[in-house]
Formats: structure tokens, sequence, C-alpha cells
């Protein structure tokens, strides 16, 4: 691992716990710790998604991240050093199309090396709790490392469900939900491609609507919304697997008490103008909402440092 991939991998664990409620995560057992992995991830939250998993699982991991956001200089080295690789759509340019086979032969040479990569099966992502079609990518992944004579063969999918409370910045419970692994002789016996591509993402997307908590009539803000944040605060606040806080979720049972907006982090009263200061900034360097979690929780991320610098500083000054 690179020195800043490794800075930034175990201070997204440290800032988790300034900019996160609770993060709740089951299953982390199911990734192996020798063999390649390819982790299928549903993708609620653009690159928050990556940090968070990336940030919380023991092994280090390479991403594939959309391609437009290689195309700006500054950009591209930072993203290269966090092991990210680039995936082109026909929407960011046709004549990027084809670098998309060195990202897929890079992704067969660090299988073959027993490494792990993330990727969104959904490929788009969209604040909300629903879930979108899948595409052919994580398959072709996988049938290329299963039909080689290598390490890569021996591969394995871990499907991942993200749930999250809200997409509005600090303060927010998360679900991390990890699935048993997939393997190359679940598909025995299916030598037709395209059916074998069907098959993969029914399987992936069957196994989301169990690890995730999908619901795709909630809005962000909605009565239902509300609803479903309430009734989170009052099951995370009891139970620790998140394969039985996501039971409960589904259950016909009803909040008790109203959606707690002013649950919060430890030591928020000490960071909250990092915080104000975080939302106040990400829309000016940000537009799309879609970025907002990801570019406030950097922020958090490179400048709470800093920030106690400064108080301890200011705190000197004065006594």
């Amino acid at each position: 691992m690179g020195a800043f991939y490794t800075y930034c991998k175990y201070n997204t664990r440290l800032t988790s716990h300034l900019f996160f409620n609770t993060i709740r995560m089951s299953g982390v057992e199911n990734i192996p710790k020798n063999k390649p992995v390819l982790l299928a991830i549903n993708h609620p939250n653009s690159f928050f998604d990556a940090v968070i998993v990336g940030g919380m699982i023991p092994r280090s991991t390479y991403f594939l991240a959309r391609g437009d956001a290689f195309k700006n200089k500054i950009a591209f080295p930072i993203l290269t050093s966090l092991n990210m690789l680039p995936v082109y759509r026909l929407s960011e340019g046709k004549e990027n199309l084809n670098k998309n086979t060195e990202t897929f032969d890079a992704c067969q040479d660090i299988l073959e090396k027993r490494q792990v990569i993330i990727i969104f099966a959904e490929g788009l992502s969209e604040n909300n709790w629903a879930m979108r079609s899948l595409k052919k990518g994580p398959a072709r992944i996988a049938m290329k490392a299963w039909n080689s004579q290598t390490p890569a063969n021996e591969l394995v999918i871990v499907p991942i469900g993200l749930t999250y409370e809200h997409f509005s910045g600090a303060g927010k419970n998360i679900l991390v939900n990890i699935g048993k692994p997939i393997e190359k002789h679940d598909f025995e016996g299916i030598a037709n491609e395209a059916l074998l591509v069907k098959t993969f993402n029914e399987k992936i997307a069957n196994n989301f609507g169990e690890l995730a908590y999908i619901d795709p009539e909630m809005q962000e803000g909605d009565a239902k919304h509300q609803e479903f944040r309430a009734k989170l605060q009052e099951i995370i606040a009891r139970e620790k697997s998140v394969p039985a806080i996501l039971n409960h979720l589904r259950s016909s049972e009803k909040a008790k008490k109203k959606v707690n907006n002013k649950l919060f982090i430890n030591w928020s009263l000490v960071f909250m103008p990092l915080y104000a200061f975080s939302t106040w900034l990400t829309p000016k360097i940000v537009k799309p909402k879609l970025f907002f979690d990801s570019i406030s929780f950097g922020l958090v991320m490179f400048l709470w440092p800093v920030y106690l610098l400064i108080i301890g500083l200011l705190v000197k000054a004065i006594f």
C-alpha cells in the first residue's frame, strides 16, 4: 500500500467516529483473507460508498470509479494514488470507451495477485433506497478471472449491502451488511455467456435485496423516511447485528418515538464549527447533492487534525 492510501484508510476509520453517529457492520468474516475478491456493493451515495467500505474492512482495496472524475489533471494523481481505476460510460465520450479495456486488464492483474476490488454493480448512483438495474461489468470481470489459468481463477464475489439513515451530512447511522461469498461453482453448467451474466446479476440483485434496506417509494425527507429514521434510531440503540436490525426495519412495527434530528456523534460540541464549515463549503465545491456526503466527509477527514491544532494553540494562548 502507498503511504497516501494507508493514511487515508486509517484516517477514514478515525474520522468515522467524528462524522457518524453509528456504523454497524456485520459479516466481515465472509471476506477471505488470502483469495482474490470482488466486492459487489449497492450504490446509493456516490464516492462515499467506497470510502465507507474501503476504510472499514481490514484488507486493502482497489476501486472502480466513474471515468469523468479522472479528467481533472489535479484529481488524476490523487485518485490513482488511492487505488482508483476509471470506468468510462458512453455519456463521457465514445472515444474513451477503449480505455475500459486497460482498466479490465488491470483488474485481472490485481486479482492474479489475490487482491481486492470494489465495484458498484448498479453503475450509476442515486441518493435513495431503490435498487437499480445491474450492469454487465462485474460478471465480465468474474468470467475473465474464472477462465484464466492464474490465481485469479480462485476469485470469490462478496456482495455488500449499504443502508444510510440519510444523505445529508454528519450524524447519521449506517449499516454495512457483508454477505456470503459467491464462487465459480455456483455457475457450473452455464456455458452461454449471456445466460451467465443474467444469472450472475440475478444472484447479486437477490443478495442486495436481503443485505440492504430497499424501498423505492421512500424519498429523503418525506413522511415514510421520517418513520424509517425514527425506527432505525430505536432499533440501532438496542441491536448490534445488522441482519437483526434490518429484520426489525422490515417488520410492521411502528416507531415509538419521533425522529431525533439532534442525534449526533461524540465530541459534537467540540467539532461543531468544523461541521458547520464543511457544510457551508461543500456546495461551493460541488453542486450535485449526490456528492455532498463525499466532499463534506473528505473535508472533515483532512481538516480535523489542523482544526484540533488551532484549538490547542488558542487554548494555550488564552491560558
